[in-house]
This record gives structure tokens, sequence and C-alpha cells, in this order.
């Protein structure tokens, strides 16, 4: 019989981190930036079709955004979405972290914290139009607060967590990642970046995305479930 996995108990209180400096650039810094930005999106151009076969979604994705997370978005075909109280030991997931697919009938409490949240529970949080970020172990500690600084400006619908660490197993490259999903829907950046994320869940949270069951953002509070 396969291991039930255990929700962990959110903190009491949400973490208020500082919110990152952001400094005046220069134009030439700008014009700098830039140039690596596209240096690097065409490098990882050659390798977007290779990553879609090992993920296995339904189209290759493609960069999201110009800062600097390097984002890639991917969408997967939806999985049969029924309940079940511990995971088949032979059932496998069609993207890591999941984005669709069996899960159990008691979502996650929304909220912000510092260890991993099964999968069994959280696919059920997406099923209802919320948006999971997740990081790797070796992001660094002042991305993670940047994160919950982000967070904290609308806690609605989001769980935001470590990655689990099966995830980073099973795809190394994963631990110096930070990863949101939504129902069918990955985006995947190497850190923090505001103008993607803000992308991310205009698009995929609450009613505006795919999840099958579309509930009203104010129904997703920070503390419930």
């Amino acid at each position: 019989m396969a291991k039930k996995d255990r929700v962990p108990t959110p903190p009491k209180r949400p973490v208020q981190a500082p919110k990152a400096y952001r400094p005046e650039h220069s134009p030439r810094r700008s014009q700098l930036i830039f140039i690596a930005v596209a240096a690097a999106i065409v490098i990882a151009a050659g390798a977007v079709g290779i990553g879609f076969v090992l993920a296995g979604g339904d189209d290759a994705g493609g960069a999201v955004g110009d800062g600097p997370g390097s984002c890639r978005l991917e969408t997967f075909e939806a999985l049969p979405a029924s309940h079940v109280e511990e995971l088949p030991e032979d059932y496998e997931y069609n993207s890591t972290p999941p984005t669709s697919g069996l899960h159990n009938p008691q979502t996650a409490i929304w909220n912000l914290y510092d260890q991993p949240v099964p999968a069994l529970h959280h696919v059920h949080n997406l099923e209802h139009g919320g948006v999971m970020v997740q990081y790797g172990s070796e992001i660094p500690d002042t991305v993670v607060a940047e994160i919950a600084s982000w967070y904290n400006e609308d806690t609605r619908g989001l769980i935001v967590a470590p990655l689990t660490p099966d995830a980073e197993e099973e795809r190394a490259a994963l631990a110096n990642q930070v990863v949101l999903t939504s129902w069918t829907h990955k985006m995947t950046c190497s850190t923090f970046d505001e103008d993607a994320f803000d992308e991310f869940i205009d698009d995929y949270r609450g009613p505006q995305g795919d999840a099958p069951e579309k509930f009203p953002l104010d129904t997703l509070q920070q503390g419930s479930n």
C-alpha cells in the first residue's frame, strides 16, 4: 500500500518579507541586460524541443516575459481528476510538479509554507483554480524572500512552498528553479520574475484559468481550504 502524504501545518503568520530593492537602470546597463537576455533566449530555443519531449507537454511552450527569470511555459494534457485517499503505487503524473490528475478529497490550506506540500493535496487546489509556486533547494533565501513579498501583495488562490524532494530527485534541474503550476499549465523560471509571475496568475488563476472547478478568487482566502 502506498504511503499517505501528510499536509504540513502552515505558519501561523505569513512571512512579511521586505520589498526587493530595485535600483534605477542607466540606458547602457539596460542595453547590456537586453543583449544578455536576448542571447540566453537564442541559446535556450534550441533546447525547447528536447525539453518538451521530456516533459510530455501538449506544445513546446515558449519564453515568458523579458525579465531576469528566463521563464518557460508548458501546457499538458488534463489527466482524470478523481478523488483518492492515496495514489496507486504505479500511478504517475504527466508533469513535474503535477498540473492535473488524481488527488485527495481535501485541499491544502492556502498559505505560505516553509516545507513541501504533497502533490496529492495541492493538485486539488489547482482543480479549484489555484496556483502553486514552488522553489528548489538551491534557490537563495533572498529570492525566497522576494517571492514571499510578492505573495503577500495578493494571497488569494496561491500556495508558496519548497518543491517536494521527489520532484527534485526526478528532475535534478529543478533544484535551482522556481516553478509555477495551474491546472494543465507550468512555468519554470531561473529566479523570481515579477512580470512573468503576474502574467501567469493573470492568465490562469481563478475563473479565467482552465481549471474544471473554478472557484471565485474571494473564496480562496489565505488560511482557508
